[in-house]
């Protein structure tokens, strides 16, 4: 097995072999790690989107068991009735909860299996095939079933996460095989894949439910039934590009895997903190609140839309897919106001904008509960999300010391899950207690205020990146300077990704 970044792993894994031709896009210049990530993505995205369908068909059932559904099989707002503790209305919440929790506990002792041995691969195609037995089994999501399958969601997405984590773990190794510049444009082919994944797996499921006139029910058999074979596919062409891994790291004398992950990001907390004060540290922090937000939005748009406007599995299907295509636009639009101003202003400002569409299109359809209204809300929705994402991710790599991006993705990544399941569960407190559903959603635009308040505590845009340069020689993961770092690289030991929590 090779290390990492040597002679030897370039040779083996391709670069500048590719093949030329009508799809050499397509073949990564022959990066095995590059064409394996892409294609795993394809993966991926379908399994995001499934989730779409199948949370409405647990609603359903669920509201069917409580006896919550009205003559016309639509859901009851007015019913207090209760499913195994909780009204229908909290089961999604309840399924984000427990996922955001398993993630924000667990996943830095996956991260140290990860970094800390040889079974990176290993991992990965076990969380593949184990994701892919969940999806085969939720097929059969009916009356009967609906409550463990709820169970199994919420293990499924904790899944995901340790797959999506393995899979984001060779990003770094792939950007020393290619260098930076040609990285940029890797990683910006990989969201066009997932992103047409996603589109073209919505079209597929809408199509066929459309078609054949299903229900919610239905309608979700298809959907989990189109991914088993699509993910079946995807994740076998994508785990079979993947390279073998050596362990990125030597697990210190004394220290016990289960708790190392911990360590590690206790350890780049103090040195960010110490070092990087004037911006990185602000971010991070305000990232944890306005990812947790972004999510829940995502999440409990499904079930405001489903219950309070009275939409099928499919139109909320149709309305993701609206969402998705306005963030095109939406992506344009930021990149403008970005370049006018700077990434600190962008990012805050969409996040002002985000507050008004959660706000105001969660009180206006509670107020009218129309179906085209709501594919505005969707359209909305994908342009501040647009907007959103590539200024978060521009801010990200702006503030940072050059040469440390890999290092750093892995704690990024981890502060955007961390406090996850806190949205979902206000929502859930907000329905027990018998509120408008509408004030759960509004509740969301609690975090975008904190993580407004955080970023704006941040030092001038120009003072932040001088801070970035400044310390570029720090390694924040570590807490040792540049050469130390290099002494330790040549003499054998990693000082890679800090993979604790890729989702």
């Amino acid at each position: 097995m090779v290390e990492p970044g040597s002679d030897d792993f370039v040779e083996e894994n391709g670069h500048g072999e590719g093949k030329r031709g009508c799809c050499s896009w397509w073949n990564f210049e022959g990066v095995a790690p590059a064409q394996g990530f892409c294609r795993l993505g394809v993966a991926r995205g379908a399994v995001v989107m499934s989730n779409i369908f199948l949370a409405t068909s647990l609603i359903y059932l669920a509201a069917e068991e409580a006896g919550c559904l009205t003559e016309n099989d639509s859901y009851d707002d007015d019913c207090e009735n209760k499913v195994h503790g909780f009204k229908p209305s909290s089961l999604i919440s309840n399924i984000a909860v427990f996922s955001g929790l398993l993630s924000a506990f667990f996943m830095p002792v996956v991260g140290a299996i990860v970094d800390y041995t040889p079974r990176r691969k290993f991992l990965g195609v076990t969380a593949a095939v184990v994701l892919t037995l969940i999806q085969a089994a939720q097929i059969y999501t009916v009356s009967s079933t609906w409550y463990p399958m709820a169970i199994l969601q919420a293990v499924a997405a904790f899944v995901y996460q340790a797959e999506v984590l393995s899979t984001y773990a060779y990003l770094p190794d792939t950007s020393r095989i290619v260098g930076e510049a040609t990285m940029t444009g890797y990683t910006a082919k990989f969201t066009q894949v997932q992103f047409s994944a996603q589109m073209l797996f919505l079209i597929v499921v809408i199509g066929i439910s459309i078609a054949m006139g299903f229900d919610d029910v239905e309608t979700a058999h298809v959907g989990q039934s189109v991914l088993v074979l699509w993910s079946t596919i995807w994740f076998a062409i994508g785990w079979k590009c993947m390279p073998s891994m050596p362990a990125r790291r030597e697990l210190p004398e004394g220290h016990a895997m289960i708790t190392e992950g911990f360590r590690q990001n206790w350890r780049t907390a103090k040195s960010i903190n110490s070092h990087y004060s004037r911006g990185l540290r602000w971010f991070l922090l305000a990232v944890a609140f306005e990812e947790s937000a972004a999510a829940a939005y995502t999440t409990l748009s499904v079930v405001y839309l489903d219950e309070v406007v009275g939409m099928s599995g499919t139109e909320i299907g149709i309305f993701f897919l609206i969402t998705l295509l306005f963030t095109l636009p939406g992506s344009s639009l930021g990149a403008k106001i970005t370049h006018k101003t700077n990434p600190k202003t962008s990012l805050r400002i969409v996040q002002v904008a985000l507050i008004f569409i959660g706000v105001i299109g969660a009180l206006i359809l509670d107020a009218v509960q129309s179906k085209p209204l709501a594919y505005v809300w969707g359209m909305c929705f994908g342009v501040a999300l647009g907007w959103f994402y590539p200024t978060e991710n521009l801010f990200f790599s702006m503030c940072l010391p050059k040469g440390q991006e890999a290092e750093l993705a892995g704690f990024f990544v981890y502060c955007t899950q961390i406090i996850g399941w806190l949205p979902p569960l206000i929502f859930t407190v907000i329905v027990e207690v018998g509120w408008n559903q509408k004030w759960g959603v509004v509740s969301v635009s609690g975090f975008l205020i904190v993580s407004i308040i955080l970023l704006s505590c941040a030092a001038p845009w120009d003072e932040i990146v001088a801070e970035a340069n400044k310390n570029a020689n720090f390694d924040a993961t570590s807490g040792i300077e540049g050469e130390e770092k290099k002494e330790q690289n040549n003499a054998g030991y990693p000082v890679g990704l800090e993979t604790n929590a890729e989702a």
